[in-house]
């Protein structure tokens, strides 16, 4: 996801999310974020920022349980 300068911050865990797609190339482009998990970044951060690899990881191990820990934010 392309972001704005300060979007270098996972919305979930908060830690380092790694894109470069403001640079042009970003493993974020190659790797399939669940949908599911999409809905549950905060509105105001859609579209604006990446999640990291360690949360996507941890969303495809357990998609029921990510969602209740992250679905009240």
């Amino acid at each position: 996801m392309r972001g704005n300068a300060n979007s270098g911050a996972c919305p979930f865990c908060g830690g380092s999310n790694a894109c470069t797609a403001d640079s042009g190339a970003c493993w974020c482009f190659t790797l399939q974020v669940p949908k599911a998990m999409l809905v549950l970044v905060p509105a105001a951060l859609r579209n604006r920022v990446c999640v990291c690899q360690t949360c996507i990881r941890a969303f495809q191990a357990d998609p029921q349980g990510f969602t209740e820990r992250f679905s009240l934010r």
